[in-house]
This record gives C-alpha cells, sequence and structure tokens, in this order.
C-alpha cells in the first residue's frame, strides 16, 4: 500500500478532528455531571477548554475538505477547486461535516454558565460527536442502521471517556486533594458503566466488519485494528489501575496519590491521542477485507 502525503496530511487532520471534537463533547458531558464538585475558576477554565476545541474542530472540519480535495487532484491549486470540493461534500464527507457544525455550533451554548442552556449544549454535543457516523465502513453493509446505531453508542462513549480527561487534568492541576478524589470517583462510577458500552458497541462492529478473528492479522486493515485493541487495552488497565488502586488511596488522603494520579492521567490521555491517530488510519487508508 503506497502512502502519499496528502494520505499522512489526511489521517493526521482526521485525528486532530476526532480529538477536538470528542474532548469539546466530553467537556461538555464532564461540565454537567461534575458542576457541583468544581469551583466557579475551574468552570471557567473548562468553558474556556470547551471554546477552543470547538473552534479547532470547526476549523480543522473545513481545512479537512481542502485536504480532500487536493488529494484527488493531485496537486496544491485543487484544494482551492470548488469542482472538487462539491465532489468532496457531495459524498458522505459533506453530511458528516454539516452535522458536525451544527453541533458545535449548538454546543457553544455550553460558554454560558446559564444552567437552561446546559441541556441544549449536551444535545449539541451529542449531534458533534455522533456526526463520524455519517460517513465510513458501516456504510458499505446491507442493511446499515444497526451498524450505524453501534457507532453512535461507541462515539458517545468515546466521548464521554477520553473527552473528560482534558478536564480532569483541570482538577488534578489546581484542586485540592478532597476535590480531586471526589471528581475521581464520581468519574469513575459513571465511567465504569460507560466503557462496558463502549467496548460491547466496539466488539459488535468489529464483528460485523471481519469475517474471520484471522483477518486481524492478515489484512492491513486488520493489522491496525489489532494495534488499536492493543492499546484499548493499555488504555484500560490505566482506567483500571486508576479505579481499584488510586481512587481508594486519594479517598484516604495519601500524600503521595495525586502525583500518581496526575502521572496515570497524562498516560491514559497520551495513549488515548495514539488510539485516535490509528484510528484515523485505518478509517482513511484501509478498508475490512
Amino acid at each position: 500500500m503506497e502512502i502519499s502525503g496528502w494520505d499522512v496530511a489526511g489521517v493526521f487532520a482526521k485525528a486532530a478532528m476526532y480529538a477536538a471534537t470528542l474532548g469539546a463533547a466530553g467537556a461538555i458531558f464532564f461540565l454537567a455531571y461534575c458542576n457541583t464538585l468544581l469551583r466557579e475558576g475551574q468552570r471557567t477554565v473548562i468553558r474556556r477548554l470547551i471554546g477552543i476545541l470547538i473552534g479547532t474542530a470547526v476549523l480543522i472540519s473545513v481545512c479537512r475538505i481542502a485536504l480532500l480535495s487536493g488529494s484527488m487532484s493531485g496537486d496544491v491549486a485543487g484544494m482551492f477547486d470548488s469542482s472538487f470540493a462539491r465532489m468532496v461534500l457531495g459524498a458522505g464527507e459533506g453530511r458528516a461535516t454539516g452535522a458536525r457544525i451544527i453541533g458545535l455550533c449548538l454546543a457553544l451554548l455550553a460558554l454560558s454558565p446559564n444552567p437552561v442552556l446546559r441541556g441544549p449544549a449536551i444535545l449539541g454535543g451529542i449531534i458533534a460527536a455522533t456526526s463520524f457516523a455519517w460517513i465510513g465502513h458501516i456504510h458499505a453493509l446491507t442493511p446499515n442502521i444497526a451498524p450505524s446505531l453501534m457507532l453512535c453508542l461507541h462515539l458517545l462513549c468515546a466521548a464521554f471517556w477520553l473527552g473528560a480527561l482534558p478536564s480532569l487534568w483541570v482538577i488534578v492541576a489546581g484542586g485540592n486533594e478532597p476535590q480531586i478524589a471526589a471528581a475521581a470517583a464520581r468519574f469513575g462510577k459513571l465511567a465504569l458503566r460507560v466503557v462496558a458500552l463502549l467496548l460491547a458497541a466496539g466488539v459488535s462492529l468489529l464483528l460485523m466488519l471481519i469475517s474471520s478473528p484471522a483477518q486481524l492479522l492478515t489484512s492491513g486493515y486488520g493489522r491496525l485494528m489489532s494495534i488499536k485493541l492493543l492499546a484499548v487495552a493499555v488504555l484500560l488497565a490505566l482506567a483500571a489501575w486508576n479505579k481499584l488502586r488510586l481512587t481508594p488511596r486519594l479517598l484516604g488522603r495519601e500524600k503521595r496519590a495525586v502525583a500518581l494520579f496526575r502521572r496515570s492521567l497524562a498516560a491514559e490521555i497520551s495513549v488515548g491521542a495514539f488510539i485516535l491517530t490509528i484510528t484515523a488510519a485505518f478509517t482513511s487508508l484501509t478498508g475490512p477485507p
């Protein structure tokens, strides 16, 4: 499989788009269920983070259309050719980008401290996070309603889990030990159910897309998927360590627990970024065998 410079740029743009969109949605969700644990200054920082992520997601979504247009034409001038842009937008990419931008614009309501706007902002986060289900390999399946719903569930769970990590970092960076322990405990309790749903949806999608476990080793798509599964296993191990070992130590006010939790959180963010990059690679460069 030959990989061009356009392909590399497209993969990293898609990974950044995943991170910004799911991060914004996850931060909105986090702000809703951990609101009572936060100080006003921390709420302000998280709202500012949401605004930055929304702006980044919109910008990259638009730039990705230009990158796909350039890739189709084979030269830089094609990035600004409206005929290629219309071809890209006329496919599923156009529907996905439109839904994402609508959701992100609605999610901007999260920047207001008015609790009345919290519901519409959460709805915007849901629309933005699930916009990626408008395009992808699942649409080659017939019928594709069940796979689409599974993918939406998978995306929402990923937003809840991975998107909450930067917001947790805000608390760890500036909170006191009791607040950090309370936030970790609340997130861990909810994440336990969310991770179960994420895994169930992910395994269901994988079984729909491959016909044999051997294809995880014999195809390009399968090998990249295998790398993602290994990374997810590492992420699950870190999450289990946080839930079962570090959170009780945080609640017990152990001195080293906060430092260990900070390192574990940084590792989770790094592994999460790697997972999003691998996902962008196999959804862009290969297809199910």
